[in-house]
């Protein structure tokens, strides 16, 4: 998967400046830099969710922007898992329906997912009865659910507390090195960096590659 020479302008301002961006499967990879930095933009364009002004992004060979709007959401439904901040979850879904509205061709059990993410006792219990970093891991559960070969996570540990923060981030972590998917993860807790195989930083809209004990600065 690899971003090439990728720019952006949004109002008139350039937020992304010719990026350059390749991961490789079973890689995570973090990505920091100051609120406004291009952060999002960057994880849009990573999602299908934006087309930039510039650039090619390969994803099996082909450049996904030279699909159609159709090709993309199919791609984006196959390929692609988000977890966001919070977990949006159904209110009125338990937490295995949940997975089960979104799964297709029964890739992966739903049920087996949930028990290997410390989650088999909540198979059937509403996202009001979960503490946040049950909820979280729910989320986390729902990217996965259609095996996607890439994931990508805006800053998915903002909402809970140390531990549990860690328990997602190392989750998200296995995911790429024993599953051999790709992991993109925007982050602003330098706690969680060690995590990650590679921390990149945006920064007035260029992407640079920082050596791991660095951490980052807003």
């Amino acid at each position: 998967m690899r971003l090439s020479h990728v720019s952006h302008q949004f109002d008139g301002q350039l937020v992304l400046n010719d990026i350059e961006l390749h991961v490789s499967p079973g890689e995570c990879v973090a990505i920091v830099g100051p609120s406004g930095s291009g952060k999002s933009t960057l994880l849009y364009i990573l999602g299908l969710l934006r087309k930039p002004d510039q650039g090619a992004f390969l994803m099996n060979e082909r450049d996904v922007f030279e699909l159609d709007e159709e090709q993309r959401r199919l791609l984006r439904l196959h390929e692609v898992g988000f977890v966001f901040q919070q977990a949006h979850l159904i209110p009125y879904l338990t937490v295995l329906e949940q997975l089960e509205l979104i799964q297709e061709k029964k890739k992966l059990d739903a049920k087996q997912l949930l028990t290997d993410l410390g989650l088999g006792h909540r198979l059937h219990h509403l996202p009001a009865t979960l503490s946040g970093g049950e909820k979280q891991r729910v989320a986390v559960a729902r990217a996965l659910i259609n095996s996607p070969q890439l994931i990508l996570a805006d800053e998915p540990t903002a909402s809970l507390d140390y531990e549990n923060g860690r328990l997602v981030m190392e989750l998200l972590a296995k995911q790429a090195h024993e599953e051999g998917r790709r992991v993109v993860v925007i982050t602003h807790d330098e706690r969680m960096l060690d995590v990650c195989d590679r921390v990149l930083r945006v920064i007035d809209g260029t992407l640079t590659e920082l050596n791991k004990g660095e951490g980052h600065h807003n």
